[in-house]
């Protein structure tokens, strides 16, 4: 059986510390011999150009017109895998042309944007999801069981090491946008946090808005906030120091199918705390590995406290969740597989 070309896509390509790059990185780096991969990242943060070689850069949007070069290299692929939106509308009409697969990997702003890209979404040879709701979704807009795959990321097992010192919980999901704070829930955490003064947060920030962020806590008189502001090179040494994350999401748009953060504390034997509006909410209530809470002032404040209460037992059940949900062997497995049968 000969190996396919598999071309894969996508906006931003940051493998160190962005968490869809991760999740490419680790199938290029361990199907190996199983398929011949490449890349394209259109980036709108790096303005370096690459047009040869396995990773190829375009910056955006000095790069635009070099977009009718990509239909021939796409033509080229015998797969062309994107990992993006539903509603993405921009690579998603040309990687659908040639043998294409999506990965929703990322959140859509709305739903009617989700809607209006329905004929897209159709087109594909083959539609993975992270999550059930994005599954029921494809199912609404029309696209057939046999083209929809569930392969969810691998997030490899991480020894649990006990946090020193005061409770405390993480927030490292910072937003891109001044306008996702309400949405995210970092005007709830700010002003939980305000409320709780023996338990201290921890808040992992990409620089963007800091400012924002730090009059937001002077606001509240929050004290008990600490703030690693840039690119941290060492993100499981910040997991280790905590008791547990937050996924506070408003809206079910707040956070990507398979929220990053959130895996690698459970990677690292640390519990969470999520809205129901986060799509791993219901599996990890049933696997007792966090608190599943409202997203209000009294929800969280309540959540924390029952998490502080029964921690040892959920703490238990982190590595457990991965291993079943979460396997990075199984996620290799199930890609493999799949380029195997549309590869030819």
């Amino acid at each position: 059986m000969s190996v396919p070309q598999v071309c894969y896509w996508v906006f931003n390509y940051m493998p160190q510390w962005e968490a869809v790059s991760k999740e490419i990185a680790s199938l290029l780096d361990g199907l190996g011999e199983a398929v011949d991969g490449s890349l394209v990242s259109l980036n709108t943060s790096d303005r370096g150009l690459r047009l040869t070689g396995r990773l190829k850069r375009i910056p955006l949007p000095q790069g635009l017109p070099l977009y009718p070069l990509l239909r021939p290299h796409a033509a080229r692929a015998d797969i062309n895998h994107v990992f993006a939106s539903a509603g993405e509308r921009w690579l998603g009409p040309l990687v659908a042309r040639y043998n294409g697969v999506l990965t929703i990997a990322k959140g859509t702003a709305s739903l009617d944007r989700v809607q209006r890209n329905a004929r897209t979404l159709q087109r594909y040879r083959m539609i993975v999801v992270q999550c059930d709701r994005d599954r029921d979704l494809m199912r609404q807009l029309g696209v057939p069981d046999a083209s929809l795959r569930v392969i969810r990321p691998g997030i490899p097992l991480a020894a649990y090491r006990e946090a020193r010192g005061p409770f405390t919980v993480l927030f490292a999901s910072s937003p891109l946008s001044e306008g996702d704070f309400l949405t995210r829930g970092i005007y709830l955490v700010v002003r939980v946090a305000a409320r709780l003064p023996d338990v201290r947060f921890l808040l992992v920030w990409r620089r963007r808005h800091i400012e924002k962020l730090q009059g937001l806590i002077a606001e509240a008189g929050a004290a008990n906030i600490e703030v690693q502001d840039g690119v941290i090179p060492d993100m499981g040494a910040v997991y280790d120091r905590v008791h547990a994350t937050v996924l506070p999401a408003l809206e079910h748009r707040s956070f990507v199918p398979a929220p990053r953060s959130g895996l690698e504390s459970l990677a690292h034997g640390k519990p969470l705390l999520v809205s129901p509006c986060v799509s791993i909410a219901g599996s990890l209530a049933r696997a007792g590995a966090g608190v599943v809470f409202e997203p209000t002032l009294e929800g969280l404040e309540s959540a924390i406290a029952e998490l502080r209460e029964r921690y040892d037992t959920l703490q238990q059940h982190t590595h457990g969740y991965l291993r079943e949900r979460f396997s990075p062997a199984v996620h290799l497995d199930l890609y493999r597989r799949l380029y195997q049968t549309i590869g030819g």
